[in-house]
């Protein structure tokens, strides 16, 4: 039984040398500034969060990753455990409430409540979708043009999932799953009992929650040393995901993986090297799970058809490239 069940990710915390090139970076990745508070950048996205991003001035370094309770009431039963502090004030936009805890890799992990939303009042609907055909009933759109006006940025709704590099994903998530209620979703196995990574949600009993809000990988894809993977943002729907890859590719940034559609998850997904090497991820139409439906076990090496297995966990799109989850971007 958990400590606690979390209700979702809130925001990673990173850091960089330059936090003027970091925030040009994830303006054109489709965010906003929320404050600039001496060496903390804060950046919020269309949703209603506060603030969904956030970046300290430093060496370049993964430094936490957030959780939203579900009442200061859980705050305070897990700051009772031995690897969680005590319950504190948030000295950052919004205010609120949060425990820190260090998970096996020696991860730094946040779980908080109470910051404050900002109502932002952005469009954020999927505009209608037309898939032909001479039924009028498959219409969603009739005597209604579809624009965007050419050169906005992706509509950004959430912070979505993190993927992370650990010494042993099964640890990383019996850990995760005895404090914070993190449940598995598929199990990737190239062979018989031998786990390489797995995609893991949180547990939100009949509420759905994304496929994956944690992905553990093994470290080895980054020469032993833990941290992060890649960081990913849910938009609003496909059009967003090929608005943000123009805008990007228009400014120099380095391509990681896309566009393409996952397998796990069935995500569309454009993964972005930062300027400092963390990779960001755009991401629409994923799947999601209520906590009764049980983990799946994976054989990677029949991902797809398994008459033709191809390299990479992708539907359709490039193959995973050898640089994925790499030291670099740690």
């Amino acid at each position: 039984m958990p400590i606690i069940k979390v209700n979702d990710v809130a925001f990673p915390t990173l850091q960089a040398p330059d936090l003027e090139v970091q925030e040009k970076f994830l303006l054109d990745f489709g965010m906003q500034r929320t404050a600039l508070i001496e060496d903390t950048l804060y950046m919020h996205g269309d949703g209603d969060q506060n603030f969904i991003h956030v970046s300290k001035k430093g060496g370049k370094k993964f430094l936490a990753l957030a959780f939203y309770a579900n009442s200061i009431e859980d705050l305070k039963i897990l700051s009772q455990s031995i690897n969680f502090s005590d319950v504190e004030e948030i000295n950052s936009p919004g205010g609120g409430f949060k425990t820190q805890g260090i998970d096996p890799d020696g991860l730094n992990i946040e779980v908080v409540f109470g910051i404050e939303e900002i109502k932002r009042d952005k469009d954020l609907t999927v505009k209608g979708f037309n898939v032909g055909g001479k039924d009028r009933s498959t219409f969603q759109r009739i005597n209604k043009p579809k624009r965007f006006i050419k050169g906005a940025y992706p509509r950004i709704k959430r912070f979505g999932h993190i993927g992370l590099n650990v010494e042993n994903p099964e640890e990383s998530l019996k850990w995760y799953n005895e404090h914070l209620g993190i449940i598995a979703t598929d199990i990737l196995q190239p062979e018989k009992d031998m786990t390489f990574g797995i995609f893991s949600r949180c547990d939100r009993g009949d509420d759905p929650s994304d496929h994956h809000n944690i992905f553990f990988l093994p470290n080895i894809l980054s020469e032993g040393v833990s941290g992060i993977n890649h960081v990913s943002y849910e938009v609003v729907d496909f059009d967003d995901v090929f608005m943000g890859h123009e805008i990007l590719q228009r400014e120099g940034y380095t391509p990681e993986w896309g566009i393409g559609r996952h397998y796990q998850g069935s995500q569309v997904f454009d993964y972005w090297r930062s300027p400092f090497g963390h990779v960001h991820e755009h991401q629409t139409d994923g799947d999601v799970f209520t906590a009764d439906v049980p983990p799946n076990i994976v054989n990677i090496s029949e991902d797809g058809d398994p008459d033709n297995p191809e390299v990479g966990p992708s539907q359709w799109g490039f193959s995973l490239p050898p640089t994925f989850g790499n030291k670099e971007g740690v």
